[in-house]
């Protein structure tokens, strides 16, 4: 694979090769500001830009350990569905020898310990935050992320109404899902269609009779008792969990000319 070029981290990161080179040997730091040097730092590490000393220490090092950082959720709609994913997910990747750590905030935004941070759920401006602050590669799941310098998983809406239509019919049915904290993929997901409804805790009531569809298991529980007529087409599937370690290999490894985005069916 052909090597990443000075010019290559310049154009990405939308400063000149001058401010590249500034940033990477650690001079003229007056020329520059802290947001850029972290821009230009966070594509070094995710492209390997060889000839930064510093990108080959972040190459090298290596701790065996994922965080995955979920919201503090109030509702136990979304309490079980994180939870639900976290299941999965640690079951594939301590199979492959991580050892994965949960957590619900950081006390300190800065990770050095780790391979990698997968967030599930989380809000964009929380995850840039949490981006400016760490050079190792950051995931998002379930959460639209507008970067593509950031690897995201989530599901493939789309796929879930055509599986709708072809059961129900068009304009037949509902689609229901947790509410989720962030609001850039909400918004995505309605655009989709008006048939689509988010569902916390304090709105069980909000529920629609007739044909649904849901991604989410505790939805599932749900419709068993309120909706007779309802089609689960599940979220957290191995395929979800193999897509989030497929982007965390090529997350680790640099691979470059792939897209960062990953729609699950």
């Amino acid at each position: 694979m052909e090597k990443i070029t000075i010019k290559d981290v310049a154009r990405l990161a939308g400063v000149s090769v001058a401010t590249v080179s500034y940033v990477i040997n650690g001079k003229h730091e007056d020329r520059y500001t802290e947001e850029t040097k972290r821009k230009v730092l966070q594509i070094v590490n995710l492209y390997d830009f060889q000839p930064s000393r510093l990108a080959q220490s972040f190459a090298l090092s290596t701790s065996r350990s994922v965080i995955i950082l979920t919201a503090k959720h109030e509702s136990i709609l979304q309490k079980a569905e994180s939870y639900d994913f976290v299941r999965l997910f640690c079951k594939t990747f301590e199979r492959l020898g991580y050892n994965v750590i949960m957590r619900t905030h950081l006390e300190n935004t800065r990770i050095d310990t780790a391979d990698a941070i997968i967030c599930v759920g989380m809000e964009e401006d929380k995850f840039r935050r949490l981006a400016r602050e760490n050079y190792v590669p950051l995931l998002s799941v379930d959460g639209k992320i507008n970067d593509e310098l950031f690897f995201q998983v989530y599901q493939d809406f789309n796929y879930l109404l055509k599986v709708g239509e072809k059961e129900f019919g068009k304009d037949n049915f509902s689609v229901v899902l947790v509410d989720t904290y962030n609001q850039t993929l909400k918004d995505e997901i309605s655009a989709l269609s008006d048939k689509i409804v988010f569902i916390a805790d304090d709105d069980i009531s909000k529920l629609p009779k007739g044909n649904v569809v849901t991604a989410n298991s505790s939805l599932k529980s749900l419709g068993a008792r309120y909706n007779s007529n309802m089609l689960f087409v599940p979220a957290n599937t191995q395929a979800r969990a193999d897509a989030v370690l497929d982007c965390f290999n090529k997350a680790r490894e640099r691979v470059q000319g792939t897209t960062h985005t990953v729609l699950v069916k």
